[in-house]
């Protein structure tokens, strides 16, 4: 079983009664897999023997986008098999964030350079973010550490008053985003703000502007509405590369994907294959900061900006003639080494960043953007009055990225879609020259996710 901590604290007991020996305590939001539950209680390993605790006070992980994992030993290694015999890809340090992707045993399925990767469950301390809050700092300079432990690297300083969520709780430690990464402050300098309280304190979303450098505070977070992400059935992310890319993103999104597919009267199986295909189901990058997954496209960037300047383009960008959609290579320096950076969202990002300050329009019009991977031309089809509008958007809610999906299907695209017809579908989403290839992923991503879901559960409208 694997389930959170429910209560504030959560004794471990040497024995399965309410009177045996207390070994340790559990924070809310921890994670413990174990076996069980037996008459109401959960055996699992605890510092190298094993203990006890009251299944009554746990709750089921069923949307593994709210874990999040914290190397708890020096020195993890990371493998590309869940195997200690497998071979041995990085060495991560005490500390670092992990991004799981499911449960194998006794080895984490994880997200690792933009691949999957393995490393020993035991080694990473997980919490289950289930609800949050805003606090106010009550110090007058609060340190942010890169780990839930006082000798950990220092991410920065918040200063007296700044106003900041927080996802969690690592026994005394509250975990919060700092300019976009996961960071740690010490909990008891923080006071949690209620929107009712005594004084009828609202935030101000000005206020929290002024803050915007001390913590990436969620678009959606200030008091914006959203549809339900998380699906009733939750599914185990197991299996071929297909379902297990599948599962992963109908866990995150399956009732907003659920609800825009029956307005569009397409089965949602359908919807989420094209997802799972233009960004393994994903729209922001962890292992970028968190920001939002995009890619450049040197073509695109010539026909908005580099044709009325041919010169200085071709300084920093280049791409195969006959095939547009290769050979995209940039420099700095215009005597610079020529480099690729597709494949990264930290070079796909430097690459856009350097283009913005060329022409930040014609950059961002440039750009995929998102889980869907639409192209920022595309901003008036989809709605917005300018790419500007959609950039902001896009990157500030996974539901903006996953409407505009919906709002870029084309009446035809839709019929495609009806008609199971993937590889039309691709050539119209994906382009011709690589319509075949498209195709087929959809189809295959369709195919795993229809085998996993109940048939109850299904969408044949």
């Amino acid at each position: 079983m694997l389930g959170a901590v429910s209560t504030s604290l959560l004794n471990v007991r040497s024995m399965p009664t309410p009177s045996s020996a207390i070994l340790g305590q559990l924070t809310e939001g921890m994670v413990i897999k174990g076996e069980g539950p037996f008459d109401n209680w959960l055996q699992l390993n605890y510092k190298d023997t094993f203990g006890f605790v009251s299944a009554h006070y746990l709750k089921p992980v069923n949307d593994l986008a709210r874990l999040t994992g914290t190397v708890n030993t020096n020195r993890l290694n990371v493998r590309q098999a869940p195997s200690s015999s497998a071979q041995h890809l990085a060495t991560i340090n005490r500390g670092a964030s992990i991004k799981t992707l499911a449960f194998l045993d006794d080895w984490l399925e994880i997200e690792f350079n933009g691949e999957i990767a393995y490393v020993a469950a035991k080694y990473v301390d997980l919490v289950y973010v289930s609800k949050g809050y805003y606090a106010k700092v009550s110090a007058d300079i609060l340190n942010v550490r890169s780990a839930p432990y006082s000798s950990s690297s220092l991410f920065g300083q918040l200063n007296f008053g700044a106003q900041i969520w927080v996802e969690g709780q690592q026994l005394s430690w509250s975990q919060i985003r700092f300019n976009g990464n996961r960071g740690y402050v010490a909990t008891r300098y923080l006071t949690a703000l209620q929107a009712d309280n005594s004084n009828n304190q609202q935030l101000d979303p000005i206020a929290l502007a002024e803050h915007e450098n001390d913590t990436a505070i969620p678009i959606a977070e200030l008091g914006q509405e959203l549809s339900r992400l998380t699906p009733n059935t939750i599914l185990t992310v197991t299996g071929s590369n297909e379902q297990r890319n599948a599962a992963a993103t109908w866990n995150r999104w399956g009732a907003l994907l659920t609800d825009l597919s029956n307005k569009k009267q397409i089965d949602v199986a359908c919807a989420l294959a094209v997802l799972c295909v233009e960004s393994s189901g994903k729209g922001f990058e962890q292992n970028n900061s968190d920001r939002m997954i995009i890619r450049f496209e040197n073509h695109k960037f010539w026909k908005f900006w580099g044709k009325h300047n041919p010169q200085q383009y071709r300084q920093h960008f280049r791409y195969s003639t006959d095939k547009v959609w290769r050979g995209h290579e940039w420099r700095r320096e215009p005597s610079g080494e020529w480099l690729t950076f597709h494949g990264l969202q930290v070079n796909e990002w430097q690459v856009f960043e350097f283009a913005r300050q060329l022409d930040e329009n014609a950059a961002i019009l440039s750009i995929s953007m998102g889980a869907p991977q639409i192209m920022g031309f595309h901003y008036e089809r989809i709605g917005y009055q300018s790419v500007v509008e959609m950039f902001a958007a896009f990157a500030g809610s996974i539901q903006g990225q996953v409407n505009g999906l919906f709002d870029f299907f084309s009446p035809r695209m839709l019929q495609y879609l009806k008609d199971l017809a993937f590889e039309d579908f691709a050539g119209m989403y994906n382009g011709s020259g690589q319509k075949k290839l498209y195709g087929d992923k959809i189809h295959k991503h369709y195919m795993a996710f229809k085998k996993m879901m109940p048939n109850s559960e299904q969408n044949h409208s």
